[in-house]
């Protein structure tokens, strides 16, 4: 997760739900992820798999954002990267209606969404779109994704949007 930028341009209403996000996230991590097992991937681990690869593109996101692996949360950024969703508060609401719409409701997703229809209202239309966009995907979200992380980021793609591969 990036670090806070609560400057002017960002506009209070992003400062705000990426604060919220962070104490969520906080919140969650202690609440759900206690007994969870972290990945024991490292970033130069996920560069030297093959270059089409699910891993290797997941490097390649973490680098152009200058993100680093979160023990315990590698598949959210992951899910950045298969759903091709970008990294702005209004993205985040995108991705977590996205997953929504496939079948994932954890709290956290639930609550992005609940609160970026609160500050982002104007956007409503767009988040139901991105809803049922997820609805028309297979449930990926209990994947196992340290076990794909070679497979090619194309064919994975493909199955979670129910296409042949």
């Amino acid at each position: 997760m990036a670090a806070m930028d609560f400057s002017a341009e960002n506009g209070w209403r992003e400062c705000l739900m990426r604060w919220l996000v962070q104490v969520l996230h906080g919140l969650y991590r202690c609440a759900n992820y206690r007994h969870a097992t972290a990945w024991d991937v490292t970033l130069e681990d996920l560069q030297q798999l093959p270059a089409a690869s699910t891993g290797r593109a997941l490097a390649v996101f973490l680098q152009q954002h200058g993100f680093a692996l979160m023990p315990k949360f590698e598949s959210h950024d992951l899910f950045h990267v298969l759903l091709g969703y970008g990294v702005t508060v209004v993205d985040e609401v995108r991705m977590q209606c996205c997953l929504a719409g496939s079948g994932r409701r954890t709290a956290p997703t639930l609550v992005v969404i609940a609160v970026g229809l609160v500050f982002y209202s104007e956007y409503g239309r767009d988040f139901w779109r991105h809803y049922q966009r997820g609805k028309s995907m297979v449930n990926f979200a209990g994947w196992d994704f340290k076990a794909i992380l070679l497979e090619p980021i194309a064919a994975l793609q493909a199955r979670i949007h129910n296409q042949d591969s």
